[in-house]
């Protein structure tokens, strides 16, 4: 990764004298060092670390740009200026009391998510790196598909998809493995139990590998035998409704059209109030990232941009029945898109 590209694109955005970064995801992102804590200060003229004693020598083989002890984040920040901005999503208002006690003479000024910009379009390298997560993403859901069978637990093919998954060069998971039978699958969020595999199941399987610190995400379903007609209905409009909103993917679309446009959909089919969730979100270094696809959201108006990838999981949740959700990684390209 071009570290130092996204440092001097990072400065080059300053609208004050300096900037402190202190959450870890973006820390790697702008460093290639992973630490549970530290401070990165940018400045026009250059960026420098500071991190405690445990990740002070690997740090400084890894990191491109200078690394100092943390206890020396203060001075330097005095140096460099008055004006010091800092994540307003990321400081927690305890925290940010700190920094008024710590410099009360530094005048600091709240900065929303100031990586992000950076962040959600990926370049070459990163589209590669989210292809690999993908394509072994899948890969595991195969895998799952492969042993199901009569009594077999949704924790035992969660285990089975992390042992595939990370025997094939995934450094994790990217979220614990959601692996629904039936009336299960109605719960969005469910995580894998003890629930075993019968006839008639819907088995939903929301799954990721992390591969080259990128995530994957999909979602996909399969029919254990002849499953009640109205989960066949659901699978048809859910493949429907993806289909039309990948097809509307391109520059210039806004984030919450997308999802309105599946809303509309299900409207019309009298089944919009299953749909209980945003249409997807954008995915890399983490599952979930700029922008959300939600129509009343915060991110709603947000452009589809080349190079941004985002998901696109438009799903149908029926209590007491069970719940379908078809889910792709799709990359915003110049003209259109191309799925992941």
């Amino acid at each position: 990764m071009n570290w130092q590209a996204r440092l001097k694109a990072l400065r080059a955005s300053l609208t004050c004298d300096g900037l402190l970064i202190e959450n870890p995801i973006d820390l790697f992102y702008l460093t290639g060092v992973s630490v549970s804590r530290g401070r990165l200060l940018v400045t026009h003229a250059g960026a420098t670390l500071f991190v405690d004693g445990r990740y002070l020598s690997a740090a400084k083989e890894r990191c491109p740009c200078p690394v100092a002890p943390e206890q020396e984040w203060k001075a330097a920040t005095i140096a460099c200026g008055s004006t010091i901005g800092f994540d307003s999503t990321f400081v927690t208002c305890d925290n940010f009391q700190k920094l008024l006690t710590l410099l009360p003479n530094i005048q600091w000024l709240p900065v929303i998510a100031p990586v992000q910009f950076l962040r959600v379009c990926k370049d070459a390298e990163e589209i590669s790196a989210l292809k690999e997560a993908a394509e072994l993403t899948r890969a595991g859901i195969a895998h799952m598909r492969s042993l199901l069978k009569e009594g077999v637990t949704e924790e035992q093919l969660a285990w089975e998809f992390e042992v595939f998954c990370r025997t094939r060069g995934a450094s994790g998971l990217s979220f614990d493995s959601i692996v629904a039978f039936g009336k299960n699958g109605a719960f969005p969020h469910y995580r894998a139990g003890s629930a075993r595999l019968q006839k008639g199941d819907v088995v939903l399987m929301d799954v990721g590998a992390i591969v080259k610190d990128y995530h994957g995400d999909l979602t996909q379903i399969a029919f254990f035998g002849e499953v009640p007609p109205a989960l066949q209905r659901m699978d048809r409009l859910v493949r429907q409704a993806q289909e039309e909103a990948i097809a509307h993917v391109r520059p210039g679309v806004r984030a919450g059209e997308l999802d309105k446009m599946v809303h509309n959909f299900f409207a019309k089919e009298g089944v919009d109030h299953l749909f209980t969730h945003g249409l997807g979100h954008g995915v890399g270094i983490e599952t979930h990232e700029f922008p959300r696809l939600r129509w009343d959201g915060a991110d709603k108006d947000a452009l589809l941009t080349p190079g941004m990838v985002i998901t696109i999981e438009p799903g149908l949740y029926q209590p007491g029945v069970g719940g379908i959700r078809h889910e792709a990684m799709i990359h915003v390209t110049k003209t259109g898109y191309e799925r992941i």
